[in-house]
Order: structure tokens, then sequence, then C-alpha cells
């Protein structure tokens, strides 16, 4: 992953680092206003070593003084020194202080020692910080005379006069006049910081871990095939399943235009002539790909026909709101002719051919030879849309792709997974059928750039340019679409004359109607 990538990651997931940066800073005020009032008291001791007659000795006497400064620092973590601070204070009334901890430093370059203590009070904190200070001065004293008190018990005066070298406590601790305040801007920023951090860990990992498809790049990875279309989330889509709304595209429109586009330059030299359209799963849009596809190639000036093979859940005849009685079963089954079984829909050049009655054995039916046959002879005067069953479901799919030129997989943004759309894949290649590419169904609105580009390439303006462009080229479309429809067509052929497709092309993309 390049610093791009994350940056465009850190973009997708900015709730979530905006959820984990409060939960810091809050988890950090918490912790801020939580803590106990400490004090801090404060008393310095100095190693006194040798004498100051002769400039030599005082020489002498401060490099041993620093050296036993550092030695003696070192004592303050005995046993030892802690039973003396226990002991001093007692004697000052005050052992509740001993409650406290204590710390020692050497200030540089001299022979002086610093002991700071904490308490809960300010008598706390200063009758710990003197009772370690002597506790330290008594223990060092008994290290330097060790060899000379052998073994008695010497009072802290008796053993000053058998050593040069001791501890003088300097300097004892005042009461502190305020407690210790803690800094909760740092604080605070630190919470922020850490809650920023495990955001970004949460959303790599989910990154990471993540298997369902969310981007081209993740499905031209996954099927080694190119993304025919992205498909934004629409109402209108939807309403055709409900109130046979067949023609609201609404803000899809576009894009099944793209995808109409995409598809004549998949195979230039043999363009397909039947193409199966199908899913992974249910509940992936394929049927409403497939109806929306079959309208704008036939607006185009082309004939189609429009094929529900779905026989265990067909949703073509609702759509167009014809009956579906009569259709692609009675024809497998001999019983009416195929000419015959094709109903008219209110788009000009797009006939249906509805599922008819729902078989006991939809799998045989699609795969026997007169299966093939219908599509062939469709396809010699039309061209051919083929709505057809999930692939991981039911095995209809896979008998349609070797009976037909080509598959295209539509996919769900965020719903479909990287190991149905590459599973689909391997089984159209052991089937030895072609995978004209990918739709991606459902992409949210306001993240199109995600879904085309990755993480975070999307951004408010120009979606709300682009949008623009739209509505202010929506006219023009539409009257470049009726002016492609109706172009007469060579003779024999199926496509228009190429000199008025590219005259209608041309108009269509300066929002004007071509003349003459």
């Amino acid at each position: 992953m390049t610093i791009v990538d994350f940056v465009r990651l850190m973009r997708r997931h900015w709730a979530l680092l905006l959820v984990t940066g409060l939960i810091g800073v809050l988890t950090a005020g918490a912790y801020v206003l939580t803590r106990p009032v400490i004090y801090v008291a404060a008393s310095t001791g100095m190693v006194v070593a040798g004498d100051s007659q002769s400039t030599g000795g005082a020489l002498s006497g401060s490099q041993v003084a620093e050296q036993r400064a550092t030695a003696y620092l070192t004592l303050l973590g005995t046993r030892s020194v802690a039973d003396r601070t226990a002991t001093e204070l007692e004697a000052v009334r005050n052992p509740e202080a001993a409650q406290g901890s204590a710390t020692g430093q050497l200030i540089p370059n001299t022979s002086f020692i610093r002991i700071t203590a904490t308490g809960t009070t300010a008598k706390n904190a200063q009758d710990l910080a003197n009772a370690t200070l002597n506790a330290v001065a008594t223990e060092a004293l008994t290290v330097e005379t060790y060899s000379q008190a052998q073994g008695r018990q010497l009072t802290r005066n008796e053993m000053e006069k058998l050593t040069s070298v001791y501890l003088l406590p300097y300097e004892p601790a005042l009461v502190p006049s305020s407690p210790q305040r803690t800094n909760l801007l740092l604080n605070l920023l630190m919470g922020l910081g850490a809650g920023l951090v495990l955001g970004a860990v949460i959303a790599f990992v989910r990154h990471q871990f993540d298997v369902r498809v969310r981007s081209q790049p993740d499905v031209e990875e996954t099927t080694g095939g190119a993304v025919l279309g992205i498909v934004p989330e629409t109402k209108d889509l939807k309403r055709q399943r409900t109130a046979g709304a067949i023609g609201t595209m609404g803000h899809a429109g576009e894009s099944l235009r793209q995808l109409r586009t995409n598809l004549r330059f998949v195979n230039v030299d043999e363009p397909p002539k039947a193409v199966v359209i199908t899913s992974p799963s249910p509940g992936e849009g394929k049927s409403m790909i497939a109806t929306n596809l079959a309208q704008v190639i036939a607006k185009s000036g082309r004939d189609v026909v429009l094929l529900d093979c779905d026989l265990r859940k067909p949703m073509q005849a609702q759509a167009f709101g014809v009956d579906a009685q009569i259709g692609l079963t009675q024809v497998l089954a001999g019983d009416v002719f195929v000419r015959d079984a094709l109903v008219d829909t209110d788009v000009r050049r797009l006939r249906l051919l509805p599922a008819g009655r729902i078989p006991p054995n939809p799998s045989e039916l699609l795969g026997s030879r007169r299966m093939q046959e219908v599509i062939d002879e469709l396809a010699r005067d039309a061209f051919v849309v083929i709505d057809a069953p999930p692939m991981l479901v039911v095995t209809d799919a896979g008998l349609l792709a070797v009976a037909s030129d080509g598959v295209i997989l539509i996919g769900v943004v965020g719903k479909t997974t990287k190991g149905e759309l590459a599973l689909c894949a391997k089984q159209l290649d052991q089937l030895g059928a072609s995978l004209l590419g990918t739709v991606l169904n459902k992409a949210p609105r306001k993240a199109q750039g995600d879904v085309l580009y990755g993480y975070g390439a999307g951004g408010y303006r120009y979606r709300r340019s682009y949008a623009g462009y739209q509505g202010a080229a929506k006219g023009a479309r539409d009257t470049a679409a009726v002016v492609e429809t109706e172009v007469p067509l060579e003779e024999g052929s199926r496509k228009p004359r190429r000199g008025v497709h590219r005259a209608t092309s041309e108009a269509t993309a300066v929002g004007r109607t071509p003349t003459g």
C-alpha cells in the first residue's frame, strides 16, 4: 500500500477516525479529572568528602564526592532505606506519608542529590522528602563506616567522626503551596493522537480482511476482466419492479448508456449477438440490468430481444406488464413457434420472450439443443439479451453461457465478495465461455469516485460539477436518442448507416441534433 492509498483509505474511513479520536480525547479528559490531588516537595543533600585546606585536597575531595553521590543515589531503592524512612516518619508522627513515592536525581556536574517526594497532602509530601533524605544519609554513613564500626551500633554523630565522606542534608523540603497541576491540554492531545492511531489501525485491518467488492480495481484483479459499467443506486430502477415504470432510469441512465457503448467495443472483430446477464447470488439486480440494457440498445436503433431464461423466478413479464403464461417453456416444448411467443413492448425495436410456465426441470430445458437453436434463430435478426439465474445457485447460467457469445456478471458494491466473482470467472473458464466483463451495481452516488478509482478518490466538487453536466446534457441526449431510433437500416444489416450514426454521436457530444 502506497502513501496515496493510505491517505485514500483514511479519507474513506473519516467517520471511524472521528469516533476513535473523540473517544481518545474523552478518555484522556476522564483520566485527568479522576486523578487524585498530588502535592510535590523536594529536599537537597550534598556529598562532602575530604577537606579544603589545600587546593589539591579540595579537587580530590570534589571528585570523590561526585563519585559517592552516584553510589548513594542507588541506595534510594533499597529495603534498608525504606525501613529507615518509615522509622523517620514515625518519629515525626506522620506514618501515612510513607504511602507516597520518592525519587532521586543528581544535579549535573555537582555532588548534590535532590529527593522529590509526592503525597496526598502538602505535609505528607514535605515529611516524606525530608525523611527519605535523612534515611539515605544515614544508610550512606553505615556503608562508609562499616569496617570502622566492627559490628557496633553507633549513633550518626559517632559515624560522622569515623569518615570524611558523608551525605549532608543541605536544604530541607518546604511545604508546597499548591498541588501539582496535570497538563490537561497535553493529555488531551495525547488522547487524540492515540485515538487516531487506533482508528487508522482498525481501518487498515478492515481493509486487509475486507473480502467484499468495493471498487473497479477489486473486480479487475479478481476476475481478470474489465468493468463495463458502474450503475449508481437509485430508486427509479427499483420502481420498475413494482410499478412497471419501464423507461424510468433516473441517474442510472447515463451509466447504462455507457455500458451499451462499452459492450460495442468488447470484441470489435466479432461483436457479440447474444449476451447472458447473470450474477453470483440472488438479489444483485441482474434482471434490472438486463431490462434496462435491452432498452438502451433498442433506443440506439437496433432490434433487441429480451429473453427471460430465469425459469425459477422470472421477473421480466412483471417489469413490462405483459402476460407470462406463454413464453420460452412453450417454445422449448414445441407448443408454439418463437415468432408467435415474442411480445412487443412499449419500447420501439424491443421485444420480449417471457419465461412462460415454470417447469419442473429448468436446467434440462435450458441445456437442450432446442435452446441453442432458439438463441441462434433470434440472434440472426436481433441482439439477444438473456436474463439468466444466478451462477452460484443453479447451473442454468453456465448452460446458457455456452450457448451464447458471452456473459456479463453483475456485482453489488459492498455486498458481492471477491471470492464469488473469482468462482464465477473460474466456472466460465472451465466451461469455455467468454466473460465479456462485469457491471458494478448499486454504487453509492456520493462515492462514485471511490468505486471507480479506489478509496477516497471521490469528491463533492467533482460530483456537483458532473451532475450539472448531466442535467445540461439531458435534453441533448434524449433528442439524439430519438433521432438515432429513427435512422433507417441498411439492407440486410442490423446496424445504422455509418454516416448517420457518426452525425448522431457528434450531435450528442455538443448537445444538438444533426441537420441536413
